[in-house]
């Protein structure tokens, strides 16, 4: 059986990857502060800091892992950085701090989520992994920071190989209410109005994490290491037509309140898809409207919960 490190394993990627492994009969690792939602057999919680490097000699000490997937990040494109030495060192410092044990240890695999929706910066067509990366937030200027160093760490060493994979925006179960699609569904279920900051004609890919966690497997069986990826469904989905799903899956009507655009947003991102459909041949997605009706459960029970 193989087993593989989830380094934030309990957040909304790493809890979907972790359950979809583990459903898979793979061994699965799961090492963050808090242990995962899901409970299997092939699950192994150790919760504890990133940045405690003790802990994880002990995990690479312990048990023989075959890949390390990194989904952790503390903090998003849209979040106000205050002591930028606790984020780096988290982020970054970390980061790096756990290729170098993996190293020590022999580990010569990592999968690294990286970001589609906010490496790139601005564009107005579809965006290739070729696309020049400049991005105009500091969570994207991190993320930036990841993808180099993966490259300078195998430079140094040409056995150790990586894969960087840069998502849309990936939506689905386990997810916070706090990301577009969840937040109007939720609004809808309950009758809130809904705050918008830019316009409902921003436009951006979208994926479900069904799809997700199922190319997250196939470009690793794949075996075509050292490359970055975009992964998203290669489809724009406005503001406007998600507010339209949520409305008619919920039965009900959402007021909008208008705002100034965030810093750090972009109006339009849309991923070129082309090289992961080649590489993995996969050519059917979950549709937004699809995706948000199969979504409508989770949030309506999170929703009653919280009514409780």
């Amino acid at each position: 059986m193989k087993t593989i490190l989830i380094v934030g394993g309990s957040g909304f990627i790493g809890t979907n990857l972790s359950e979809y492994f583990c459903e898979r009969g793979i061994k699965v690792i799961n090492f963050s502060r808090s242990p995962s939602h899901v409970h299997h057999e092939n699950l192994i919680d150790i919760c504890g800091d990133c940045k405690n490097t003790t802990i994880l000699n002990e995990i690479f000490e312990n048990y023989k892992i075959d890949i390390v997937l990194h989904s952790l990040t503390s903090f998003t494109a849209m979040d106000e950085v205050g002591s930028s030495q606790e984020v780096l060192a988290t982020n970054l410092s970390a980061f790096i701090d756990l290729i170098g044990i993996m190293k020590n240890h022999g580990v010569k695999k990592l999968v690294y989520i990286s970001s589609g929706g906010s490496i790139y910066g601005m564009a107005d067509a579809p965006i290739k992994e070729t696309h020049i990366i400049s991005p105009v937030s500091f969570y994207g200027w991190m993320k930036e920071s990841c993808e180099h160093y993966l490259e300078f760490a195998s430079r140094l060493d040409s056995e150790f190989n990586f894969l960087i994979l840069r998502p849309a925006n990936v939506y689905g179960k386990y997810q916070k209410i706090e990301r577009i699609i969840g937040v109007a569904l939720r609004n809808a279920i309950i009758g809130k109005s809904m705050d918008i900051y830019g316009d409902v004609t921003t436009c951006k890919d979208y994926i479900h994490i069904d799809d997700f966690c199922e190319i997250v497997e196939k470009l690793m069986q794949s075996q075509k290491w050292n490359e970055i990826y975009n992964v998203g469904s290669g489809v724009g989905t406005s503001i406007e037509d998600i507010l339209k799903y949520a409305q008619i899956i919920a039965n009900n009507k959402i007021e909008i309140n208008y705002h100034e655009r965030k810093s750090g947003d972009v109006p339009y991102n849309i991923l070129d898809i082309g090289k992961l459909k080649e590489t993995i041949n996969k050519s059917n997605f979950v549709s937004v409207e699809s995706g948000m009706h199969d979504m409508y459960k989770y949030v309506l029970s999170i929703t009653n919960r919280e009514s409780y």
